[in-house]
């Protein structure tokens, strides 16, 4: 839930307004507001002074701006607690914007970034810095941050281990101690984490699993045809990835087939369509399917029945089969319509 009339670029401008210029300079530049994020020596080349100073002036500028915004109590800083503790108390920075913000304000780079300066000037939440197991994010003095790395750690052993999703009751209930914690709190862990993520359907699996968190082209086939659940032509494949963003690159379609040729995970079914492996499709020509279908019925089969299961496994028509059992030499007619293996 946003709250409600809440323009942190309204607040900053107001506290800043009541700053020496060279602090309103400084501080504006630091966060971003109004301009790209300035680094101290930059700022330090603009106004002519050492970055140790700059560093001074910022703290001077933070120090004052705290003191009218969070030591006088204004009711916003409240609201901003309450918003965090119904979050359970922790939340990553990407999602502050939809959280704490009215739509109007999601794609304003300067609310986003005066939200940013807000919460460093408050000492009821403590900034996660971004390391090799945790995204950037906020959490709440009160609360801890090594207790939520063991949570996520102790989820991400138990997943591993499960070689599957998970839902949140499931995790919890295989770890009793984590119970103590809120369910609000646990269910912001996998936006904080680098090790877990949120599924589709709700469940949580491992970043590092392909079929939930695809990286390379390969892995990106593989997560759109699982998801689709039957097989698709290249050229829809290609779409489909285009239209997830994975991760905004563009995906060129002849790199897909290529990778779908590569790859044993993928059954070429029918022309230019592809299916996975573990759906029950056998890598071949249609007359190499015929042979595997053929294969321990010494008196033969009828056209029909060998057509009836050839198609199960290629999009073909039925013509094809025929064609390959009157034409291929793995196969002779032992009677009437019908086929065996010589």
């Amino acid at each position: 839930m946003a709250i409600k009339n809440f323009s942190p670029h309204k607040l900053v401008k107001d506290s800043v307004a009541n700053l020496k210029p060279n602090e309103a300079t400084v501080v504006l530049g630091r966060f971003g507001i109004g301009s790209d994020h300035q680094t101290l020596s930059s700022i330090g080349r603009k106004l002519k002074l050492s970055r140790e100073r700059i560093r001074q002036i910022e703290r001077e500028g933070l120090r004052k701006m705290a003191r009218e915004i969070v030591e006088k109590k204004n009711p916003v800083v409240l609201e901003i607690i309450a918003e965090f503790e119904k979050s359970g108390g922790i939340t990553s920075h990407s999602k502050i914007a939809k959280r704490f913000l009215e739509q109007n304000h999601w794609e304003s780079k300067d609310e986003f970034n005066s939200l940013h300066l807000v919460f460093s000037l408050m000492p009821q939440i403590i900034k996660i810095e971004k390391t090799t197991e945790l995204e950037a994010g906020w959490i709440l003095a009160s609360m801890s941050k090594d207790e939520a790395v063991k949570v996520i750690n102790d989820w991400a052993k138990h997943l591993d281990n499960l070689n599957k999703p998970a839902t949140l009751d499931v995790l919890i209930d295989a770890h009793p101690d984590h119970k103590k914690f809120k369910v609000t709190f646990l269910s912001e862990l996998p936006e904080i984490s680098k090790k877990l993520i949120t599924t589709d359907s709700g469940e949580i699996g491992l970043t590092a699993w392909p079929e939930i968190n695809p990286r390379n082209v390969r892995d990106k086939i593989y997560f759109v045809l699982k998801q689709n659940g039957k097989p698709m032509h290249f050229g829809d494949i290609a779409k489909a990835i285009s239209v997830q963003k994975f991760n905004n690159k563009n995906i060129v379609r002849a790199t897909v087939h290529n990778e779908l040729i590569a790859d044993q995970r993928f059954v070429l079914i029918g022309r230019g369509i592809y299916a996975l492996s573990e759906w029950g499709y056998q890598d071949g020509t249609v007359a190499d399917i015929i042979k595997n279908v053929l294969d321990g019925h010494k008196e033969g089969l009828s056209v029909e029945e060998i057509t009836k299961k050839v198609l199960k496994q290629r999009m073909v028509k039925k013509n094809t089969v025929v064609i390959n059992l009157q034409t291929k030499p793995a196969f002779a007619k032992v009677a009437k319509d019908r086929y065996a293996l010589k």
